[in-house]
C-alpha cells in the first residue's frame, strides 16, 4: 500500500471516477422521459404525489399485498418541493446508485485493506453494468437499487443484533430477496470457533426480537389502513413460487444460460427487450469470454494455493475478511432463487429486477481473491479482466447515449396526454400499461381507469361516476374517428 496521504488522494480520485461513470450510465434513463417509463413506475410516482400532498400515506405498493412503499417516501419530498416528473422521480435513485458505488470502494479500501484502485476495479460490475441493468437500477417500480443499500447496512450492523433485526424486517417487507443476507452472514461466520457459543444464541435472539417488532407494527398498521395483515403478503409470495420439477428444470437452465449471462452482458440482447426505447443490441460473446477467463484465473489461483492471508499490517481484521464471501453468497442465493419464480419464462427476456443482487457475486469473488492473492501476476490478470469487462459494458452504454441524442426516445404517451388535456377530456379508460402512465404524466388532469389490472380503485370509481363523459383509448389497429399516436379515441 502507498503512503496514507497518497491512499486518500487515490481513494478520492477513484470515488469521483465511480460517480462520473454512474452518472454517465444513468443519463438516458434519468433525462429522457420516454426511454423507460411504464405503468408500474407511474404507480409509484402517483403514490409519491399523493404522499407529497398528504392525500394518502401509502404503506405498500398500491394494489399489492407486498413491497413496502419505500420508493414513494423517497420521492415524495422532491415532489413536495417541485413539480412531479419522471426526471425528478429518478434523481434520488441516481444518487443512491452513486452512494452504493462509493460505499463499496470506501469499505473495500478501508476495512478490507485493498488499495483504492483495486477496490474500484472490484466494484466495476455494479458501477458499469449493461445498459439494460443500468436502466433497471433506476426503475422506481417498487424496488431497484435499495436492496444494495440494505445488504451493505446489514453487514455493518451485524454486531448490533437488535438494529440488524429491525432493518432486516424492513428490508424483507420492502424486497423479499434481501432475506438472503441472513443465511449468507451465517455461512460466513459459522466457521469461527466463537460462533458456536451462547453469545451467538443471544445475538440471534435479539435479531429475531427486532424483526418481530417491525413485523407486528407493520402488520397492525396494514390491518388498520388496508383491512388485512401481513398474512396477505405471505400468501402473495407463496403464490409466486413454483417448485414443480418439470417446470423448474427449464427455468434453472434459463437462469444459467440466458438470465445470468444477459445480466453480465455475456450474451447479446436488444435493449428494447427490457422495455427500453433504443435500437441498440448490447452484450456479446466477447464479454462472456472475458468473464469466464477471469473466473478461471481466480479459480486456478485458488486451486494451486497461489494465495493466502499474508498477515501484514494492511490485511483486514479477521471478521472483515468474510465481506467478499458475504457479497458473493447474497448474489449466489439470488441467482438460485430466480428459477423459483412462476413469472420466469424460458427463452423470453429475463426478469432482471429479480436478479440485480446477483451483481454482487463477481464483486464478492474478486474481493475474496484480491485479499489473499500472493501472485501479483494473477491479481493483475483478474483486475485486467474486470476492467475489460467494464469497458465493453461502457461502450454499450455510450452507444445507447449516442442513439438517444441522435434520435431522442420521445414517449408515445406524451402525445395522447397532450391531446386529452387540450381537448379538456377529463376521464378515460385504457389498458393497464397505458392508464396509469397517462394519470401520472397528465398530473391527474386526466383520470384514466384501467380496463384490466386495477391498482387504484378510486380512479375506477371516478370514471364510473362520469361514464357519460369518459372516452375509451384503444390501441391501433382499432376503429375510431379520432386517431392519436398509437390510439383510437372512442367516445
Amino acid at each position: 500500500m502507498p503512503p496514507r496521504m497518497t491512499v486518500k488522494r487515490e481513494r478520492a480520485l477513484v470515488c469521483a471516477l465511480a460517480v462520473a461513470l454512474v452518472l454517465l450510465r444513468s443519463f438516458v434513463a434519468a433525462y429522457y422521459e420516454g426511454f423507460y417509463f411504464d405503468s408500474d413506475q407511474a404507480i409509484v410516482g402517483l403514490m409519491a404525489r399523493h404522499l407529497s400532498r398528504l392525500q394518502t400515506f401509502p404503506l405498500f405498493y398500491y394494489g399489492l399485498n407486498y413491497m413496502l412503499g419505500v420508493e414513494a417516501w423517497i420521492i415524495a419530498p422532491l415532489f413536495a418541493l417541485g413539480r412531479s416528473s419522471v426526471q425528478l422521480a429518478r434523481l434520488p435513485f441516481v444518487v443512491l446508485n452513486a452512494v452504493v458505488a462509493v460505499w463499496l470502494i470506501a469499505r473495500l479500501s478501508g476495512q478490507n485493506g485493498l488499495r483504492p484502485a483495486l477496490a474500484f476495479v472490484a466494484a466495476l460490475p455494479f458501477i458499469m453494468p449493461t445498459p439494460a441493468v443500468s436502466g433497471q437500477l433506476l426503475e422506481f417500480a417498487g424496488s431497484c437499487v435499495e436492496p444494495f443499500i440494505y445488504v451493505l447496512l446489514l453487514w455493518t450492523l451485524r454486531d448490533r443484533p437488535l438494529a440488524f433485526g429491525l432493518l432486516l424486517a424492513v428490508a424483507y417487507l420492502h424486497r423479499e430477496f434481501t432475506i438472503f443476507t441472513l443465511p449468507a452472514l451465517v455461512l460466513v461466520e459459522c466457521w469461527r470457533r466463537d460462533f458456536w457459543t451462547r453469545a451467538t444464541v443471544r445475538r440471534f435472539g435479539w435479531m429475531a426480537a427486532g424483526f418481530a417488532i417491525v413485523w407486528f407494527i407493520v402488520d397492525d398498521l396494514k390491518m388498520h389502513l388496508i383491512g388485512n395483515g401481513l398474512i396477505g403478503q405471505t400468501a402473495s409470495l407463496r403464490n409466486q413460487v413454483c417448485t414443480s420439477l418439470p417446470e423448474l428444470i427449464p427455468r434453472v437452465r434459463a437462469m444459467a444460460t440466458e438470465a445470468v449471462p444477459i445480466l453480465f452482458g455475456a450474451r447479446s440482447m436488444p435493449v428494447a427487450a427490457a422495455r427500453m426505447r433504443t435500437s441498440i443490441v448490447a452484450g456479446s460473446w466477447a464479454i462472456g469470454v472475458v468473464v469466464a477467463a477471469t473466473l478461471v484465473v481466480m479459480g486456478v489461483g485458488n486451486r494451486f494455493q497461489a494465495f493466502r492471508y499474508a498477515d501484514t499490517a494492511n490485511d483486514p481484521p479477521p471478521r472483515e475478511r468474510g465481506f467478499g464471501a458475504y457479497l458473493a453468497l447474497v448474489g449466489l442465493f439470488t441467482a438460485f432463487a430466480y428459477p423459483l419464480s412462476c413469472n420466469v419464462t424460458p427463452h423470453m427476456p429475463p426478469l432482471l429486477r429479480y436478479l440485480l443482487l446477483a451483481l454482487l457475486m463477481p464483486i464478492g469473488l474478486f474481493v475474496a481473491f484480491a485479499e489473499r492473492a500472493r501472485s501479483h501476476a494473477l491479481r493483475t490478470c483478474a483486475a485486467a479482466g474486470f476492467v475489460v469487462w467494464a469497458s465493453l459494458n461502457l461502450w454499450d452504454n455510450v452507444r445507447v447515449i449516442r442513439d438517444a441524442v441522435h434520435d431522442p426516445p420521445l414517449g408515445e404517451h406524451r402525445a395522447i396526454v397532450n391531446y386529452l388535456v387540450q381537448q379538456r377530456i377529463r376521464y378515460a379508460r385504457a389498458i393497464y400499461w397505458d392508464a396509469y402512465v397517462i394519470d401520472f404524466l397528465s398530473g391527474e388532469r386526466v383520470i384514466t381507469a384501467s380496463v384490466d389490472i386495477v391498482r387504484i380503485p378510486d380512479y375506477q370509481k371516478q370514471v364510473d361516476e362520469h361514464a357519460a363523459a369518459a372516452v375509451t383509448l384503444e390501441r391501433q389497429p382499432c376503429e375510431g374517428t379520432t386517431k392519436v399516436g398509437a390510439w383510437c379515441v372512442v367516445r
